[in-house]
C-alpha cells in the first residue's frame, strides 16, 4: 500500500512543481509564486482522508478560500488553473454530484479565461490543462482506494461465497436426502405398533428408502469432489482504462489546440490528427504486446524526430511520448527500459530549443517536469491497473480454494460419516425384519430403536452443510456395538482412557466409525474387538476382527468412492497402520496425539 500511495503523491508533487515553474515563467517573484500554492495544503489533507463530513466540508471551504488568495496578490497575471478545485470535486464527492461539478468548473474556467482577456484558444487550453490535472489525480486516487479496499477485503468474497455454498448444499441435501429420511421416520412410526405383516411391509419400505438415500449420498459426495469452475478472466479496472483514455485525449487535444494557437496553421491538423488518433487506438485498444510498443513508438517517435525539423508543428507530437514511455517502463525490464527512456529524453531536449519560440529556463524546466508527470502517470495507471487485476485474481483464487476445501469436507463427511449412520439403519432394519418371525419381542425392541438412529442421521445431515460433524467416542462405541451385532458380528469394547480432549475424542470416533464400516462391508468377521488405550502422550485405537480372508486394501474402498482410513487418519491428525495378522485376523491401529485423563469405568 505504501508504494501505491507513493505513486499518487509523486504525481501530485510533480503537478505542483510544474505549476510553480509556470508561475515563475510568467515573471512572478518567488514570494508571489509561493502564494499561488496556498490552496495546496488543504488539498493534500483532503486526499489523505477519509474524513468525516464536517472535516471534509471544512477542508473544501478552506481550499476554495485559499484559492482566491493569489488573485488578491497577483491578479490574473499568473497561470491560474483551478485544478485543485477540479481534483476536490472528483475526489470529495460521489459520482452523481462529482462529474457535473467537475464539468461546471471546466466551463467556469473557460468563461473566466475569456473574461480575463484570453483569446478563445487560450481559454480552451486553460480548461484542458485543468481537466488534465484533475483527471490525473482522480484516476490515481480512485485506484489507490480500490487497491486499499481489495487488500482489506481479501477474505470477504471467500466468506460470502462459502456461506452461499453452504446454503446451497443445505437446501440440496434437505431435498435429496432429508425427504427420504423423513419418509423413513413416518414408515417406522407406522410399523412400531402394527401387526407383524404390516410392520414387515413398512419396515421393508423404510429400509428400501434408506438404501436409496445411501445411493443418493454417494452420488452427491462424488459430485462435490468435482472442483468448481475456474474464475472468468479478469479485465483491468474500468477506472484505469477510462482515466488513461481521458488523459490521453485531453493532452492530445491540448497539443492540437496549442499548435494552432502557436503557429497559426490550422491545415497541419489534417496531418497531425490522424497520427494522434492512430496512436490513441494503439495505446487504448490494442492488447499489450511487443507489436503495440513498436507501433506506438513509430507513430509518436518518427513524426516528431526528425520530421519536426521539416515541419515545426510536428514537434508537438513529442509531448505525447510519455504515453509510449509509460508502456516501456511497464512492459520492459531494466536496463532496456531505462536506455529507451534515456534516448527519448536526449531526443526531446533539442526540441526545447528548436523550433521557436524558445522558452526561458523556467519554461524548459516546466516542459521537462510535464513530460515526467505524464510518463509517471501513464506508468502508474498501467502498474496500478495490473495490481488491481492481481488482487482480484488472488481474491478469486482464495475463494476457489475455500470452496474446494468446503466441498471436499462435505463429500468426506457425507461418505465417511453420514453413510455410516444410514448403513446402521439398514443393518438393524434387516435384523429386525428377520427377528419378526423368530423373536418378536426383540424385534419390537430393535424396531423402537430405529427412529433414534434416523433422527441422528437427520441431525448429522443438517450439520454437514454448515460445519464438520461433531462426533463423540462414547456414542460411536454404542452405535458400533449395535451395528456389529446387527451384522452378526460379536463385538467387545474396552476403553482404558478417561475424558479425552474434544478434538482427540472426535478424531478417534471418526476413525472408529470408518473402521467398523469396513469390517461390516469388506470382511467375513465373526468377532471384532475394539480397544482404546493410553500410550504415553498418545491415544491408541485398536480394532481387530477375524475376517481377514479377503482383507480390505488399506487407504481405499473399492466401489464406494470413499477416501479410506489412511486419508481419514491423516485428516484427523493421527497415524494409522493396518494389515492382515496371523490366524486370519485383520488389525487396525491408529494413534492420536493427546493427553488422556484418568480411566473411567465402562459398562
Amino acid at each position: 500500500m505504501r508504494l501505491v500511495r507513493l505513486m499518487m503523491w509523486t504525481a501530485l508533487g510533480l503537478i505542483m512543481a510544474v505549476r510553480l515553474l509556470a508561475a515563475l515563467e510568467e515573471g512572478l517573484s518567488w514570494s508571489v509564486a509561493l502564494v499561488t500554492m496556498a490552496p495546496y495544503p488543504p488539498l493534500v489533507v483532503l486526499l489523505a482522508g477519509p474524513h468525516r463530513r464536517r472535516v471534509r466540508d471544512g477542508l473544501l471551504a478552506a481550499l476554495v478560500s485559499l484559492y482566491a488568495v493569489p488573485f488578491a496578490v497577483a491578479g490574473t497575471h499568473w497561470d491560474w488553473l483551478p485544478w485543485p478545485l477540479a481534483v476536490a470535486a472528483l475526489c470529495a464527492f460521489r459520482g452523481r454530484a462529482a462529474w457535473p461539478l467537475f464539468g461546471l468548473i471546466l466551463v467556469a474556467t473557460d468563461v473566466a479565461g475569456l473574461w480575463a482577456g484570453d483569446d478563445a484558444l487560450s481559454a480552451i487550453m486553460r480548461a484542458q490543462k485543468t481537466a488534465n490535472d484533475g483527471l490525473i489525480i482522480f484516476g490515481l486516487y480512485a485506484l489507490v482506494a480500490m487497491v486499499a479496499r481489495l487488500d482489506a477485503a481479501r477474505g470477504d468474497l471467500a466468506r460470502l461465497e462459502l456461506l452461499r455454498e453452504r446454503l446451497r448444499v443445505d437446501g440440496e441435501l434437505r431435498t435429496i436426502v432429508g425427504a427420504h429420511l423423513r419418509a423413513v421416520l413416518v414408515r417406522l412410526a407406522q410399523a412400531v405398533d402394527a401387526e407383524p405383516k404390516i410392520a414387515r411391509d413398512r419396515l421393508r419400505a423404510a429400509v428400501a428408502t434408506v438404501r436409496q438415500a445411501l445411493t443418493d449420498i454417494r452420488a452427491t459426495a462424488a459430485d462435490y469432489r468435482v472442483s468448481p469452475a475456474l474464475p472468468a478472466p479478469i479485465e483491468s479496472p474500468k477506472v484505469a482504462r477510462l482515466t488513461l483514455a481521458a488523459v490521453f485525449i485531453c493532452d492530445a487535444s491540448l497539443q492540437l489546440v496549442g499548435v494552432v494557437a502557436t503557429y497559426h496553421r490550422p491545415w497541419t491538423l489534417l496531418l497531425m490528427a490522424p497520427l494522434i488518433c492512430a496512436a490513441g487506438v494503439v495505446l487504448l485498444l490494442m492488447k499489450p504486446s511487443r507489436k503495440q510498443l513498436i507501433l506506438l513508438g513509430l507513430l509518436l517517435g518518427v513524426p516528431a524526430m526528425p520530421f519536426s525539423y521539416l515541419l515545426w508543428d510536428l514537434s508537438a507530437i513529442a509531448n505525447l511520448w510519455p504515453f509510449f514511455l509509460g508502456l516501456v517502463l511497464t512492459r520492459m525490464r531494466p536496463p532496456r527500459s531505462l536506455v529507451i527512456t534515456g534516448v527519448a529524453l536526449a531526443l526531446y531536449i533539442p526540441l526545447l530549443f528548436y523550433p521557436p519560440p524558445v522558452p526561458n529556463l523556467a519554461g524548459m524546466a516546466g516542459l521537462l517536469v510535464s513530460m515526467a508527470i505524464l510518463t509517471w502517470v501513464s506508468y502508474a495507471l498501467i502498474r496500478l491497473s495490473n495490481l488491481v487485476v492481481l488482487l482480484h485474481q488472488a481474491q478469486r483464487d482464495l475463494t476457489r480454494e475455500a470452496l474446494i476445501r468446503e466441498r471436499t469436507r462435505i463429500a468426506r463427511d457425507l461418505h465417511d460419516l453420514l453413510s455410516f449412520s444410514l448403513s446402521a439403519v439398514v443393518l438393524r432394519g434387516e435384523l429386525c425384519e428377520r427377528l419378526l418371525e423368530t423373536d418378536p419381542v426383540r424385534a419390537r425392541a430393535e424396531l423402537a430403536a430405529l427412529p433414534a438412529l434416523v433422527e441422528r442421521a437427520l441431525a448429522e445431515l443438517e450439520s454437514v452443510a454448515h460445519s464438520a460433524v461433531g462426533l463423540r467416542l462414547d456414542q460411536e462405541l454404542t452405535t458400533a456395538h449395535a451395528v456389529l451385532e446387527a451384522a452378526g458380528i460379536q463385538a467387545a469394547a474396552t476403553v482404558e482412557t478417561g475424558t479425552l480432549p474434544p478434538e482427540v475424542d472426535a478424531a478417534v470416533a471418526a476413525v472408529l466409525r470408518e473402521a467398523v464400516t469396513n469390517v461390516v462391508r469388506h470382511s467375513t468377521a465373526r468377532t471384532c474387538h475394539i480397544t482404546v488405550t493410553p500410550a504415553g502422550d498418545t491415544v491408541r485405537l485398536r480394532v481387530v476382527n477375524d475376517g481377514a480372508a479377503e482383507p480390505p486394501p488399506v487407504g481405499s474402498e473399492p466401489g464406494t468412492g470413499g477416501t479410506g482410513l489412511t486419508g481419514l487418519a491423516e485428516r484427523t491428525g493421527g497415524r494409522l497402520t493396518a494389515g492382515a495378522r496371523p490366524g486370519g485376523r485383520f488389525e487396525l491401529v491408529a494413534e492420536f496425539a493427546g493427553t488422556p485423563g484418568p480411566a473411567s469405568p465402562q459398562p
